[in-house]
């Protein structure tokens, strides 16, 4: 399924903006189940400041990628040919299954910005079991309204394999990837509103896997996924809510042995994902994280929903998280 989407007749459609303007920017996030993809454009004048030109879904067989780990390339290349041909997307922003990476907060040293890098790269394997120069990595500095603080960053590191084998994926179907994340990071960029620095659980809850991930500072500083069953009947429903219940409770209890500060306890828990709709979830981790719970809205960094109304549905919209906090990060950098 892929739709372009017909927005209704405004002022745009009298007076376009030159194509200057105008700079589409395409997210793919592919998981166990499916390859989603949305493609946003940037006004830097008018009523909206992004609109949703297209987006779609490829549903993947079974047994194609499972625990982001790609077992039949040959299958993802002739889903993504058909997305290329269909669309005409060339530069893309790719997602990278939460396994297959690391991520973790650090001091810098009180030198020049232009040498943080060169310091998180010397300190790399202290934080993570993997050798530096078979990694890429990647930072985002910490904000801080405390000028005596050091400054922080948030580091995601890849192993150079798994780039290399989504790399692969997009280039032999004639797709330039500019960026990859974790789809943690591209998750928060989607839900949490730009500048905004209240600390925040997300739960990403997927058929088979739920991600998590806190936000504090404006800045993704923790992830961690588990694996959860795909269910339907009432009993498999309440040992999915049971089981994610248990995880909030220990990553609620982990955070607030971490941060002693008022201002970064977890003070709202935000759901995303089709799953995450399942009768009694929201109520159950309310009771878990012992802070408000919430449905995420998706579009909330990219338009106002009550100034235009989505081309999809709420639900579909919660499993297209990914997708679009990975169309904004050419411009919301997270």
């Amino acid at each position: 399924m892929s739709t372009l989407v017909q927005h209704k007749r405004n002022f745009f459609d009298f007076f376009p903006l030159p194509r200057y303007l105008e700079m589409p920017s395409v997210g793919i996030d592919i998981s166990d189940q499916a390859i989603r993809f949305v493609e946003i454009v940037h006004y830097e004048s008018g009523h909206h400041q992004f609109h949703l030109r297209s987006y779609g879904e490829k549903k993947i067989p079974e047994g194609v990628i499972s625990g982001g780990s790609i077992n039949k390339p040959e299958e993802v290349k002739k889903i993504l040919a058909e997305i290329r041909k269909e669309h005409g997307y060339k530069f893309i922003c790719v997602s990278l299954p939460e396994e297959k990476g690391y991520l973790f907060k650090t001091e810098l040293p009180d030198v020049e910005q232009k040498y943080f890098a060169e310091n998180i790269e010397m300190h790399l394997e202290e934080n993570v079991p993997i050798d530096a120069k078979k990694a890429v990595f990647d930072f985002n500095l910490i904000n801080s309204n405390n000028p005596a603080r050091h400054a922080e960053a948030v580091v995601t590191v890849v192993p150079n394999k798994v780039i290399d084998v989504y790399s692969d994926l997009f280039q032999s179907t004639s797709f330039i990837p500019v960026s990859y994340e974790l789809i943690t990071q591209a998750v928060a960029r989607a839900v949490v509103p730009y500048e905004e620095y209240e600390t925040c659980l997300i739960v990403y809850v997927g058929e088979t896997r739920t991600g998590f991930g806190i936000v504090s500072d404006g800045a993704l500083q923790f992830t961690s996924t588990v694996n959860v069953e795909h269910v339907v009947d009432p009993a498999g429903v309440e040992r999915k809510c049971s089981m994610l219940k248990d995880e909030v409770v220990k990553l609620v209890l982990y955070w607030q042995g971490r941060s002693q500060k008022d201002n970064a306890k977890i003070k709202r828990l935000i759901l995303s994902g089709r799953e995450s709709t399942i009768a009694g979830l929201k109520e159950c981790l309310a009771e878990a994280a012992i802070c408000r719970v919430e449905s995420a809205d998706v579009w909330v960094n990219i338009f106002n929903i009550r100034n235009q109304i989505p081309e999809m549905s709420f639900e579909d919209s919660l499993d297209y998280a990914p997708a679009i906090g990975l169309a904004l990060s050419r411009y919301h950098h997270a």
